[in-house]
């Protein structure tokens, strides 16, 4: 009994020394591979197109990590400040031996100002609450909530246009649902609820013949009828 719990005894120990040694023998190599001496990161490459996000920002975010060595440069914690950057869309940081640091940023693609932020071709919106006014983009606006909704109405709408040269300026939709189109001519047109893409087409196809001669004449078209449209002359609207 007494030479099984020696037995145990000695057992225990060995293995509590057996795991301090593969400790310390841990720390050893990590001190080695992140003496910055030894593994230093002599080059760092950066791909990028710069339009919003500027060298200046990715050189304060880098300037945190410049005494890591190669081996003990947190990747992941990089790659998340660089993704937080209010205009990053992608990102990808690699090590690549023996010395450098590989960065591709790639960044957002506004394709039109919703309400107040700015809003990408798969519907995300950022810049909320930010100065937009050095952006000349097409303008949608609507109820919260509702942005792909209105960017998918647009995308359709803007490929009715595009064939007889017309182009939006504003595709807005009113809390009740009911849609309102402002071409970049001037043209207000009232496009209602339902059926506003064969509403459009109807006005296409009749713009160059009833309405492109008259621009400065005409204030709105309304196109919420069966079969027809009706329009308001300026004149009318001074009367």
């Amino acid at each position: 009994m007494v030479v099984d719990e020696s037995r145990w005894r000695y057992s225990g120990v060995l293995t509590f020394l057996t795991v301090l040694a593969f400790i310390l023998c841990a720390r050893l190599v990590y001190f080695y591979a992140s003496d910055e001496a030894r593994f230093p990161i002599n080059t760092v490459k950066i791909s990028a197109s710069f339009k919003h996000i500027t060298r200046y920002q990715l050189e304060k975010i880098l300037s945190a990590y410049q005494n890591n060595s190669f081996f003990s440069l947190p990747i992941n914690r990089l790659y998340r400040e660089l993704l937080a950057i209010d205009w990053t869309d992608e990102v990808s940081v690699e090590r690549i031996w023996p010395d450098v640091l590989s960065i591709k940023l790639i960044e957002k693609d506004p394709i039109a100002i919703w309400n107040n932020a700015l809003i990408t071709e798969n519907g995300e919106l950022f810049k909320i609450g930010q100065s937009l006014n050095e952006f000349n983009l097409v303008k949608l606006q609507g109820p919260r909530g509702q942005q792909k909704d209105v960017l998918q109405s647009y995308k359709k709408l803007n490929n009715l246009l595009s064939p007889f040269d017309l182009h939006v300026a504003l595709l807005q939709l009113h809390d009740n649902q009911s849609w309102d189109l402002f071409l970049t001519n001037g043209m207000h047109l009232l496009l209602g609820k339902q059926d506003i893409e064969k509403r459009l087409e109807r006005f296409c196809k009749a713009y160059h013949v009833a309405f492109m001669a008259k621009l400065d004449q005409i204030a709105r078209v309304d196109l919420r009828y069966e079969s027809g449209m009706a329009v308001q002359w300026k004149q009318q609207t001074r009367q």
